[in-house]
């Protein structure tokens, strides 16, 4: 098939067991056993639609044979040949050669995907060299690889896994972060950031999309998320403008989140404070400054902390 052909074969609709019978298949399919037209007449009525139908009817592949090669509980690789009408069905001879080949592909995917896995480790590995707390996240933006400070984290509560992804306990941060995985999960967004409590001030969620390879099985490492303190610069900024324009601590770190560009919402997740409270710092905060308005203070906190 040419690009155009797989993009039309991999819209979501169309790579469920309950629209694709092929893929019911191979979700019902024990390892390397094969099944056929035979076991497609069989699933083909209990199909949602006739979209996929159409589709290879389009594409002229309504015939075939496949097996599984991988099955893990993240995933599974298959393998199947795709027969025309004009080719016909597949006979017993075709699915015996089909069968013979198995054992190759089966050991090519192995290679592949242990070469796509070692990534995570890689990644994790030149993160940690540089002490920085890291999550390496699959396709379903699962944690597949973790730093040393990341693990650190993990242990003193800061974070938790569920069900393998990173979470937050604030229920708040949790919208937040669940959110922003999903904007980079989905394409919507190559690289968003969240803001979280800590005991040691505001920690910032960074969450990248890797580069897309050209080619790979979809076990590669596919995001990052990284996790770590506003930094010495905003422990510096917080003092000068305490010193400054005798801020509290509160209102000279409401001050630096504005300046950083989080929003109402962030701030108060990252504070664990109420919208009510956030208005009365702020308040306070334009007065001490000589401003009135949010924006007047955002641009002279930029001209200050330049």
């Amino acid at each position: 098939m040419d690009a155009a052909a797989h993009a039309l074969a991999d819209r979501a609709e169309l790579i469920t067991p309950s629209t694709n019978y092929r893929v019911a298949t191979g979700v019902s399919q024990s390892l390397r056993t094969i099944a056929w037209e035979e076991s497609y007449d069989a699933i083909k009525p209990r199909l949602v639609d006739d979209a996929y139908l159409d589709l290879c009817s389009d594409l002229r592949i309504p015939f075939g044979c496949q097996t599984n090669l991988i099955v893990e509980p993240d995933g599974l690789v298959g393998f199947a040949l795709l027969r025309s009408q004009r080719n016909g069905a597949t006979t017993t001879e075709t699915r015996a050669l089909f069968a013979s080949v198995c054992s190759s592909a089966g050991a090519a995917v192995a290679l592949q995907l242990g070469l796509e896995r070692e990534g995570y480790k890689l990644v994790a590995g030149a993160l940690e060299a540089m002490s920085i707390a890291c999550f390496v996240l699959d396709r379903s933006m699962a944690v597949r690889g973790t730093s040393r400070a990341a693990e650190d984290l993990l242990a003193n509560g800061t974070l938790m896994l569920v069900d393998g992804h990173v979470a937050s306990p604030s229920p708040a941060v949790q919208r937040l972060l669940a959110k922003a995985t999903n904007d980079v999960m989905t394409g919507r967004l190559a690289a968003t950031s969240v803001a979280a409590p800590d005991p040691a001030g505001a920690l910032t969620l960074k969450i990248h999309r890797l580069p897309a390879r050209e080619w790979n099985m979809g076990f590669a490492p596919y995001a990052i998320l990284i996790v770590n303190h506003p930094g010495a610069d905003n422990a510096a900024h917080v003092a000068l403008l305490r010193e400054t324009y005798g801020l509290t601590v509160a209102e000279a770190e409401i001050a630096v989140m504005l300046r950083l560009g989080r929003a109402r919402d962030a701030i108060c997740a990252a504070r664990a404070i109420t919208r009510e409270t956030l208005r009365s710092h702020l308040r306070s905060l334009f007065a001490k400054l000589g401003v009135k308005r949010e924006t007047e203070a955002i641009h002279l906190l930029h001209t200050l902390l330049h």
